[in-house]
């Protein structure tokens, strides 16, 4: 653990007795994608029922993904937040069960919360209309710079809480590396372990090594899958070393019959889970999908942009499942932290490339060209102290 960065969290935590900002720094991303660091004003804010002290904002391939495309407008991104509450009104506090001071990670979504929304009356607010993040756009990270004080995600000192946000309290000690995976690795036992049914004993393979990637090999571990599969190109090398570390077997694979590539990293056994993490083209989710066993499920969290043919016969016969996956359930969120906070994770030995506001437009320039980090896990901490003692460097190497 870097005890620097633990003791900065818990005095940021301890200083705080109902402290509303003003005038906050926040790195505010443009359409042309280039982003610019601006003084927003806290007094502008709509609907504000608190305030968040940002400690870190993981970088999401969603992030970047928006950021080459084009953004609506002038937007502060950051959707996989951390911090400590240092304003909340009572009511909300007594709703969410937490308290000024507290340490809390976000979900990105802002849902209804209408009784008449099928999503939200049913508990899954992830699914409601207004989080869409093709059409309603009502999430952490994608609410205009321009509506009320415009700080609506993580690149920035501090956010704004609305009635709506998702809110899960963390412990005062998760190092600060540890707990900016919240929600990446929630999203990742969902797929594995809930989704693909991964458990003691299962095979699990995964396409791709990058950051939700490693995720799911660490999630697969938890579940005591017997044998874990990472497979990526040979740009990927750095992240196939991760996941070997976290005991993948890694498999380099640029070319050729994917299908064939899993029979024989399993010794032609096939897998019982695959999940796809990259958005594999048509002929090569058909051809993975031949290598599953009897009762296996190809987990899909890639947006993959080719027609796909798959053998209905081969379905059928051996009963595979194939399923999309979208966020994650509250439930994974609850598994994440605990496993998160036992230390288990594994997620400890993937460094963590700190990045301070300033840098914020340099490293999504770099990362849109394809020349990011070695290291999947980027994120940026706002808080000066944090992003000058917080997380591994990006020469750092696994051991």
């Amino acid at each position: 653990m870097n005890k620097d960065a633990g003791a900065s969290v818990k005095s940021i935590a301890a200083d705080t007795k109902q402290r509303r900002p003003r005038l906050v720094r926040a790195a505010v991303s443009l359409p042309d994608a280039t982003t610019t660091v601006r003084m927003l004003d806290a007094d502008l804010a709509i609907d504000a029922v608190g305030w968040l002290e940002v400690e870190s904002s993981a970088v999401c391939g969603t992030d970047i993904g928006l950021y080459r495309s084009g953004l609506d407008g002038p937007t502060v991104l950051g959707h996989h937040v951390v911090g400590s509450i240092v304003s909340l009104d009572a009511a909300q506090a007594d709703a969410w069960g937490v308290a000024v001071g507290d340490r809390v990670a976000l979900e990105e979504y802002l849902p209804c919360q209408d009784a008449a929304c099928a999503a939200c009356s049913s508990g899954c607010y992830r699914m409601c209309p207004q989080t869409d993040l093709w059409k309603g756009k009502r999430r952490v990270g994608l609410v205009s710079a321009e509506e009320g004080s415009g700080l609506h995600g993580g690149n920035a000192e501090f956010m704004q809480l609305a009635a709506n946000s998702i809110v899960h309290k963390l412990p005062a000690d998760l190092d600060p590396d540890l707990a900016a995976w919240t929600q990446p690795f929630a999203n990742a036992i969902d797929w594995t372990i809930n989704v693909g049914g991964a458990q003691e004993g299962t095979t699990v393979v995964v396409v791709g090594p990058g950051y939700h990637g490693i995720a799911a090999v660490a999630a697969a571990r938890a579940a005591g899958a017997a044998q874990i599969v990472a497979i990526g190109l040979s740009s990927s090398v750095e992240g196939l070393e991760i996941a070997e570390v976290l005991g993948a077997t890694p498999v380099v694979h640029d070319d050729g019959d994917l299908g064939e590539v899993i029979l024989r990293a399993t010794a032609g056994r096939g897998t019982d889970v695959l999940v796809d993490t990259v958005g594999l083209e048509g002929s090569a989710v058909a051809a993975s999908a031949r290598s599953l066993r009897t009762g296996g499920r190809l987990v899909v969290s890639g947006l993959g942009s080719t027609p796909m043919y798959l053998d209905l016969k081969a379905l059928v016969r051996g009963a595979h499942s194939i399923v999309g996956v979208r966020g994650r359930s509250p439930s994974a969120v609850t598994r994440s932290i605990d496993i998160l906070a036992s230390g288990s994770s594994g997620l400890d030995v993937v460094p963590t490339v700190a990045v301070p506001l300033d840098e914020v437009d340099e490293m999504f320039a770099r990362m849109v060209e394809g020349r990011g980090p070695s290291s999947p896990h980027v994120v940026v901490r706002p808080q000066p102290v944090l992003a000058e003692s917080a997380g591994r460097t990006e020469e750092s190497r696994v051991s």
